[in-house]
């Protein structure tokens, strides 16, 4: 089996699994701080979806070619900036119908739990590109809403959301 990665091409051992294969792969892209994203197995796209036992213990030698594409963490990120700048509005909206639920008293605290959880996914997308200050201010006033969380004070999340945290998500 014949094995490219990117621009660099080296023949698989004859006795090599195909999970023998996928983590030298994966050593490569690694070394150069690159990530796999695409890999064609002869005609057949394989996603991590295929990547199952089975196929792992297949012999390489049953297979001709195997291509993959790697990105850095920087390049995979600038192409989801569309995708998480929809994600941040998508939890600011979802943050805004809190700061209404929190005003009329609501304490729903599994909706509120599901709300932080993506605030928190949130952050470790942006974490990366944003400015360390921004990160630390938002996590700052995320202790202070836990804080009137666990006192049950809905007035004191609520102006926590709408004054101090919603403004430091929104773009």
């Amino acid at each position: 089996m014949q094995i490219k990665l990117d621009d660099d091409q080296w023949p698989a051992a004859t006795d090599a699994s195909l999970a023998d294969v996928f983590a030298e792969l994966s050593e490569r892209a690694h070394a150069k701080a690159r990530i796999v994203t695409t890999m064609m197995l002869d005609r057949r796209q394989i996603t991590d979806r295929d990547i199952e036992p089975r196929l792992l213990q297949e012999p390489s030698a049953k297979f001709s070619n195997l291509v993959a594409t790697s990105l850095t963490q920087a390049e995979i990120i600038h192409a989801a900036r569309g995708t998480i700048n929809r994600y941040r509005e998508l939890v600011v909206q979802e943050g805004r119908l809190l700061v209404g639920q929190l005003r009329l008293g609501s304490q729903d605290l599994s909706v509120l739990d599901r709300w932080l959880g993506k605030v928190a996914d949130l952050m470790e997308l942006i974490g990366n590109n944003a400015a360390d200050s921004d990160v630390k201010a938002v996590a700052r006033w995320i202790e202070e809403f836990l804080s009137a969380r666990h006192f049950s004070d809905t007035v004191r999340m609520a102006d926590l959301l709408e004054y101090e945290i919603l403004p430091r998500l929104s773009l």
